[in-house]
């Protein structure tokens, strides 16, 4: 038989002889994990330091670019007629008939319509007959002042009724020739307010209703209105691109042909006329355009707008040199959107942060990296 004693000294062996390997393995396990963690202690205090500091995007302030869209300034405006005009009637009277209509081309003193003016031709009959009269008596008058049958007074009483009923006659017939109704231009009819049988008057009672409208068509213009601030960046005969909505792939050029020299106290822009070519009679008048006006780019640095810090003092930039920031205020000039112009307080060998903090402060030693360019989206102009 097996001693029990015998037997439970060697199963206190066995775990004993458990228990040390297993203590081993744990002094193993820590020792390498005490080893690691001494081994990369330097590593984790870098990457602490690191963690601690701020990493910043920076660019370079840049010329204006001639090319660019921002260098482009878009504005709307309505296409009109180089010479426009609504035809009034200048007598009393009935339309008689109208022979021009909507979309026609008329010439200068082409017929448009014409007017019954009874009222006008019995007065001209009736002028008519006083000048006769007063004609007769002064050929009469004339001859026996010759003989000096009357005196010099009665002649000269006889001279003035005369000429006063010619003028007369003569204003009467005048007025009788405004019966008919002619253009005053060569052009395209665009409106015509009356039918046959219609009462026209000439503004004198009630209201005046234009009876046609006609613009000049082959060659059109469009006002636009520039701000103050880009006023001195354009000059008459400049060339601009003109778009219209529907097909805005299409440039259509035109010219600055005069400006209004002076900036309207009440908008503080400055009036551009620019004309367009219309000899083939692609355009009309009244349509909706944008004239993209192409700015004299100057010597002023542009810089994103999302550089830009603004405090109590002004707009800020937060510029970087051997990792440490130094704030800079600067002057601003025109915004393009994207893209701001600055006037002072940089150049261009400044490295500037992108999207900086709020805090950032002079003196703050920062980890510095260069952002890629960014291609500007394409578009006609700001």
């Amino acid at each position: 038989m097996t001693d029990p004693g015998k037997s439970t000294i060697a199963t206190m062996r066995r775990v004993k002889l458990a228990t040390a390997v297993v203590l081993v393995f744990l002094l193993l396990g820590l020792g390498k994990t005490l080893y690691s963690r001494w081994s990369y202690g330097d590593v984790l205090a870098q990457r602490s330091e690191e963690a601690t500091q701020l990493h910043v995007l920076v660019t370079q302030p840049t010329l204006p670019n001639p090319n660019s869209p921002n260098m482009r300034l878009v504005l709307p405006g309505t296409l009109l007629g180089i010479n426009e005009a609504l035809i009034h009637a200048r007598v009393n009277g009935y339309v008689k008939e109208w022979r021009k209509d909507i979309g026609e081309n008329v010439k200068q003193g082409e017929t448009l319509a014409v007017l019954d003016i009874p009222e006008i031709n019995r007065q001209v009959d009736e002028a008519s007959a006083n000048f006769q009269l007063a004609k007769t008596a002064y050929e009469r008058w004339r001859k026996l002042r010759a003989q000096d049958a009357v005196s010099q007074q009665e002649l000269d009483e006889k001279t003035a009724l005369y000429r006063q009923s010619e003028a007369v006659l003569k204003r009467l017939k005048q007025l009788q020739d405004f019966g008919t109704v002619v253009a005053p231009f060569s052009g395209r009819v665009t409106k015509r307010n009356i039918n046959t049988g219609d009462l026209v008057n000439s503004g004198n009672v009630g209201t005046a209703q234009a009876m046609f409208a006609m613009a000049r068509v082959d060659k059109l213009h469009v006002y636009a209105y520039l701000p103050q601030d880009r006023a001195s960046q354009i000059k008459v005969g400049d060339r601009v691109d003109v778009y219209q909505p529907s097909a805005p792939d299409k440039v259509i050029e035109g010219r600055i042909a005069r400006t209004a020299g002076a900036i309207d106290m009440q908008t503080r822009t400055l009036q551009v006329d620019v004309e367009i070519d219309n000899a083939n009679d692609a355009l009309m008048p009244g349509t909706y355009v944008e004239i993209a006006f192409k700015i004299i780019p100057g010597n002023n640095l542009i810089v994103p707008t999302n550089t830009l810090i603004f405090g109590a003092g002004g707009p800020y930039v937060a510029t970087v040199k051997d990792d440490i920031v130094t704030r800079k205020k600067v002057t601003l000039g025109i915004d393009f959107g994207m893209q701001v112009e600055v006037r002072g307080g940089l150049t261009k060998e400044d490295w500037i942060i992108l999207n900086p903090l709020d805090s950032v402060l002079d003196g703050q030693r920062v980890v510095v990296q260069v952002a890629k360019p960014v291609t500007p989206p394409s578009r006609r102009g700001s």
